[in-house]
């Protein structure tokens, strides 16, 4: 994915060319975008945005893009400090709110790009909330959504990010090869885009760990919009996808334990917390179905928590069905 210069956007004409990546400036800094996909010669089309999650960047969804961009126009990014994304100014001080910070960012790029509206937005785990925040500040321009394993505002009640139980059994453990991401992602995406995306994400350290340092911030900041009780997205259709993030961690866990990594307090916590996951994900997540009255659960439990890269073929159905219902709802022209 080459990466040429944009300072305003203006260069590069977002809605037809047959794809792009570049470095589009918001003001303080750039963002990196990469767009692909049928041309928005209308442009009441809805563009579909990607929200990857903490830490996480644009190249975990090309395999999602390539399934996509025969059929709509689709975006990714990476936001400040990670992927191709420089990190924000050392003068311009840490947000005071993450999630609405980053929102706000990629909406400044999404005008500097003329990448007007009707928007789907596309979003994974962390990314939800900043996808959220987005459509809390602009609901008129957001016409569906697809939550992948989504994390929501109450997330801070029941897990730690970082959790010092797991931190501590997991040790120096490689989590994508103790979970067998690496080879289950092979299915989609080739080695050396693997490689690529790692050294991408070894880059983006600092900013990812900003982005956890906040976890309870954004979560309680999104929470006092009571977005499920006012049911945001009205009509809207909304597919929500889950899966077991609990069968990584019990890899996590029982390698760990066979390592002799942590203490006998350590892992009885972390064994704990294994014990009453899938209750709480499941009552955490699917309670943002009541975001629209038009919803929609797939469950997927044989998946992990990363389905983007397991399972980019079931979010890009689940993203069909979301632009299907806005073209039968009349919501938006395709």
């Amino acid at each position: 994915m080459a990466v040429q210069m944009a300072s305003t956007g203006g260069e590069i004409d977002w809605n037809t060319v047959p794809s792009a990546s570049s470095l589009v400036s918001i003001g303080t800094h750039y963002l990196h975008l990469f767009i692909s996909g049928s041309p928005r010669q209308d442009p009441r089309k809805p563009l579909i945005i990607v929200f990857p999650g903490a830490g996480d960047i644009s190249s975990s969804w090309v395999p999602l893009s390539r399934l996509i961009a025969p059929s709509f126009r689709i975006l990714l990014y990476d936001r400040s400090g990670l992927g191709r994304s420089p990190p924000r100014p050392k003068s311009t001080p840490t947000p005071l709110h993450m999630a609405v910070t980053a929102a706000k960012e990629l909406h400044t790029a999404l005008d500097a790009s003329h990448l007007v509206p009707p928007y789907v937005l596309c979003a994974h785990s962390y990314g939800a909330i900043i996808a959220r925040e987005f459509l809390h500040l602009w609901p008129n321009e957001v016409v569906g959504m697809a939550l992948v394993e989504g994390s929501t505002e109450r997330q801070c009640q029941f897990f730690r990010v970082p959790d010092p139980n797991i931190q501590a059994v997991m040790g120096d453990l490689n989590f994508a090869r103790v979970t067998g991401l690496r080879e289950a992602a092979g299915q989609w995406m080739k080695r050396e885009e693997w490689r690529e995306r790692a050294r991408l994400i070894a880059g983006g350290v600092e900013a990812a760990g900003e982005e956890i340092d906040a976890f309870v911030e954004v979560c309680e900041t999104l929470g006092v919009k009571k977005q499920m009780q006012k049911r945001t997205l009205c009509e809207k259709p909304l597919s929500l996808i889950r899966s077991c993030g609990r069968g990584d961690y019990e890899a996590i866990y029982d390698t760990g334990v066979r390592a002799g990594n942590g203490s006998l307090e350590q892992r009885k916590a972390f064994k704990g917390l294994l014990e009453k996951w899938d209750v709480v994900d499941k009552e955490l997540k699917e309670e943002q179905l009541k975001l629209s009255r038009n919803s929609r659960l797939v469950f997927l439990p044989d998946c992990g928590h990363n389905v983007q890269l397991l399972r980019p073929d079931v979010v890009a159905s689940e993203i069909r069905w979301v632009m299907d219902s806005i073209q039968k709802s009349g919501i938006a022209s395709l």
